[in-house]
Order: structure tokens, then C-alpha cells, then sequence
């Protein structure tokens, strides 16, 4: 596969000066950014790779829903790692630290706060501004390359169907327009300083800025899981980012899932 020339190269950990050589590539159109990253991590490109889309024909989240983005309005780009300091079970504190980046980065770069919701959403008054998709590749038991997928509401102030009900932006959240170039910046800024934070072992710091960010605790959800439903109380996450839930016949521990709260959080 060949490339021309990404539009910024070899900048260490941008706002940041640490960690991560970032090399981004930017597409007008592309099918999906994490799909294409993925291509490029068998093929050898570096740790710090991002690629970067103005629109994407089959942009996706978790359990391959349909992204739904206005294109030359939002961020959608996906970095690639190769994190040989995780093993294959320790991927999804990845997810969690790209939530905490991009909480941080629109705290700075757009003075809103955010919530977070387990596992991956990223949320402005009770509605979704932001989702995460991590995907992994691997060589036998060895984590070889994971690609961390971010799709970012930014400018888009309109949404299809029911969308509308559950998703906004940031324009829509603060009344103006942003720069999505210095939105990204920001964003991989803070990832790279929280990169180095997971590479020194300290996951715990990673959990417990997630936990800061969550209002999710103690209140009544319903987890989906397969075809199967659990109710109860969200009592924690756990430092290996599980969720626990505090049902009538004790305390569970669900590593994936899909969960709605009967009140906003």
C-alpha cells in the first residue's frame, strides 16, 4: 500500500513534547479509517500513525453499528499502536485512556464538560458527542497492533431519525463553530502524555481520572448482553475496566455489554 506524504509528520507527542511521533495522513474520503489503519499496522507502519478522514462510507462502531457522520463536519481518525507492554487481556485500558484524552482535550480546546459512560462514549449533557472503537491484531497469543478508532461530533448540528434524540456536538452544545484540525491536536496532545501514563504500568491513574468523569455510579441501568438482560445498581468499574453491577442476587461482573440508564446520568 503507498502513500503520499502525511500532512504532519514526526511530531513528538504534539502539544504534549512527549511520547507518541505522530504521522498523520488525511483522506477526503475514505471507507473507514480504523479498516484502513488496520491494513496499514500488518504492513509495518510505525506506532503513532493516524489517519485522518473528512468522510467515511462505512465508518462503524461497536457491535459493527453504522457511524453516522455529516461529512467535512466532524473528527474521524483512528492511531494505530503497538503496545508490546499490554498483553492481549489488557487492550481495553487503551479505550478508557482515549475517553480521558478526549474529555480533557474538549475541556481546553472547547471549555464543555464532558461524562463519561462505560465502555466508550463520550457524552455532553446526557447525549453522545463522541465513541471510541478499539480493534486489535494479533500474531498467535501476542498483541501485534491495536488501532483505536475516534469519531467526534464537532461542527454536524443536525442528526437522521432518531440520532437526533441521542447525539449532539460540540456546535450544538456551545453555540459556535470549531476548528476540527486544532480539536485533533489537542486531543492526540493528551493522549500521548496519558500513552506514557499506561506505558509506566500505572493503569490505575488512567481508571481512576475515568472514574472522576463518570456520574454513572449508584444509579439503576439495564445491561444487554447477547439476547440476555441483567438490571441493577452501577456499582463500580474495576481497575481491568470491567463493569460491576449490584443485582437482587449480589454483585456481577461484565466485561462487555450494551447499557441504558432509567434516568439520565
Amino acid at each position: 500500500m503507498h502513500l503520499s506524504c502525511p500532512f504532519l509528520s514526526g511530531i513528538p507527542g504534539l502539544n504534549s513534547g512527549i511520547g507518541l511521533n505522530y504521522d498523520i495522513y488525511r483522506f477526503g474520503k475514505i471507507d473507514s479509517t480504523n479498516n484502513y489503519l488496520l491494513k496499514l499496522g500488518d504492513e509495518g507502519f510505525p506506532e503513532g500513525t493516524v489517519v485522518l478522514a473528512d468522510e467515511q462510507l462505512s465508518g462503524r462502531g461497536r457491535f459493527g453499528r453504522r457511524w453516522e457522520a455529516e461529512p467535512l463536519s466532524n473528527l474521524l481518525f483512528s492511531i494505530l499502536l503497538r503496545p508490546d507492554f499490554l498483553g492481549r487481556d489488557e487492550a481495553f485500558i487503551l479505550t478508557f485512556t482515549a475517553a480521558v484524552a478526549v474529555a480533557e482535550a474538549l475541556d481546553e480546546a472547547a471549555n464543555v464538560r464532558t461524562e463519561l459512560k462505560w465502555p466508550n462514549d463520550i457524552l455532553i449533557d446526557s447525549k453522545k458527542v463522541c465513541g471510541i472503537l478499539l480493534e486489535s491484531s494479533f500474531e498467535g497469543a501476542r498483541l501485534n497492533h491495536v488501532v483505536l478508532g475516534i469519531g467526534l461530533n464537532v461542527n454536524q448540528t443536525a442528526f437522521p431519525g432518531e440520532i437526533m434524540e441521542k447525539a449532539t456536538s460540540l456546535a450544538l452544545s456551545v453555540g459556535r463553530k470549531f476548528d476540527r484540525d486544532e480539536i485533533l491536536l489537542v486531543i492526540l496532545g493528551k493522549f500521548a502524555s496519558l500513552y506514557e501514563t499506561v506505558k509506566s504500568g500505572e493503569f490505575y491513574d488512567v481508571m481512576k481520572k475515568w472514574r472522576e468523569r463518570s456520574k454513572m455510579f449508584g444509579r439503576r441501568i439495564t445491561l444487554k448482553l447477547a439476547d440476555t438482560t441483567f438490571e441493577g445498581i452501577f456499582d463500580d468499574v474495576t481497575d481491568d475496566g470491567s463493569l460491576v453491577l449490584k443485582t437482587p442476587s449480589g454483585l456481577r461482573k461484565f466485561t462487555a455489554g450494551e447499557i441504558s440508564l432509567s434516568q439520565n446520568i
